[in-house]
């Protein structure tokens, strides 16, 4: 017997929903693990560092690309770059339905 599946719908266009990541670029240490991790494609390298010493930091290239109240990348950040809003601002923007 197949039990039905929860599922999220979004209440306003994604456009419209501040739901993303931010990075402080004080913290990054260009790591990529993020990128790596977001399936979305949230994430991509930053200018690249003129000396060539450092490894680029981490942007937010598609922020609209990242699912409404996820908050995955924040744990997968070993420097602690990574923070998002806080999601009680935004469970008003998503309805749960069973499928």
């Amino acid at each position: 017997m197949n039990r039905p599946k929860k599922r999220k719908r979004l209440l306003a266009p994604r456009e419209e929903i501040a739901w993303f990541p931010m990075i402080e670029a004080s913290h990054c240490n260009g790591c990529g693990d993020c990128q790596a991790f977001c399936r979305p494609g949230v994430f991509s390298p930053g200018t690249p560092d003129p000396s060539g010493i450092y490894k680029a930091k981490m942007s937010v290239a598609n922020p609209f690309n990242c699912i409404v109240l996820c908050t995955r990348c924040e744990h997968v950040c070993p420097s602690g770059a990574i923070t998002l809003p806080h999601p009680q601002d935004f469970k008003h923007f998503v309805e749960e339905y069973l499928d």
